[in-house]
């Protein structure tokens, strides 16, 4: 389908943040969204997975029930008040990535996709350690293990701040990300222990690739007082707010 630029970011924030959430949270957001949408051009998909949620009214009105208007007047105020802006990085739009809680910092990009941006070198994010998908702890059957061979995962590399950045499994060697995926972890922040029964309890820190923006820690610092603007500046330092900048590679 074809939608019009600002109809997909409202739809985007009605999908990705709670209505609870502080509006410039909802401003911080749009930008981003709006940004990675024409970076993209504007080829996209609704699956988080791939790309960035995404509700038609039907789906947000039937998710988020008596909620719906509170939130649909949120999103489309965030999206009306921040309208044309993205953000740029020596005149190109730049990455902005985001997910819901780091593990008290973000990531660089190179440890997740292999591609170093200045701005995407990691930040401290010390909101989101109030959060309740700061810590959890998720178990590893013995069984799903065995689907991959015999021999059990062992991480060989962490950065400072937790992010696993290489683990070996028999004869492979995969980076956090990677290995969240195979593994069905909230975040590439863990750590792992092997149980009596051969199964592994991991340690998850964190909820999301861990690179960009926290929403989770843009709401928090919103609720400190910070405008949209200075919690894009924190998320991604060395970029600039510009108004209707067109693609860059």
């Amino acid at each position: 389908i074809t939608l019009p630029l600002e109809e997909y970011v409202v739809g985007v924030l009605l999908a990705e943040l709670p209505p609870s959430y502080h509006p410039d949270c909802f401003r911080a957001l749009a930008v981003a969204v709006r940004t990675l949408a024409v970076k993209n051009n504007g080829t996209l998909s609704d699956d988080p997975a791939v790309c960035q949620g995404y509700w038609t009214a039907q789906t947000a009105s039937a998710k988020l029930g008596e909620a719906y208007p509170t939130a649909l007047e949120q999103a489309q105020a965030a999206a009306r008040d921040t309208e044309g802006f993205m953000l740029t990085y020596q005149g190109k739009l730049a990455l902005t990535s985001y997910f819901a809680c780091s593990s008290g910092a973000t990531c660089s990009s190179q440890w997740v996709w292999g591609g170093d941006l200045p701005y995407l070198t990691g930040v401290d994010s010390p909101w989101d350690t109030t959060s309740s998908d700061y810590c959890s702890t998720q178990t590893i059957s013995r069984e799903t293990l065995e689907q991959w061979g015999q021999d059990l995962p062992v991480i060989t590399a962490q950065a400072d701040n937790g992010y696993v950045l290489s683990l070996s499994w028999g004869e492979e060697t995969f980076t956090g990300e990677q290995a969240r995926q195979r593994l069905g972890l909230k975040s590439g922040c863990f750590t792992l222990q092997e149980e009596l029964d051969g199964s592994l309890t991991a340690t998850v820190y964190g909820y999301g690739h861990g690179v960009g923006m926290s929403v989770y820690g843009a709401n928090a610092m919103a609720k400190e007082g910070n405008r949209w603007e200075e919690i894009l500046a924190w998320y991604y330092p060395g970029c600039q707010i510009s108004k209707n900048s067109q693609k860059g590679d």
